[in-house]
């Protein structure tokens, strides 16, 4: 029984640990990973593959690894 309850108490410390700069932040949410809603990412220029393939299709490529250099 101690085994279990020592292992709860450093599960739950743990916890706490991982979700303290959550906890405490001003807006308390978890960063966005998406590419489409991550502002840093737009700024550097990185965009969603589908956004991408939408936009090489519209230039006439056709999926040719070739055609990926000229876009």
């Amino acid at each position: 029984m101690t085994v279990f309850f020592l292992s709860l108490g450093l599960i739950t410390l743990g916890v706490l640990g991982l979700s303290l700069s959550i906890i405490v932040r001003k807006n308390g949410k978890f960063p966005e990973y998406s590419v489409g809603h991550n502002k840093k990412m737009r700024e550097r220029g990185i965009r969603c593959p589908k956004e991408e393939e939408r936009m090489l299709l519209k230039k006439g490529a056709h999926g040719n690894c070739c055609n990926c250099r000229k876009a």
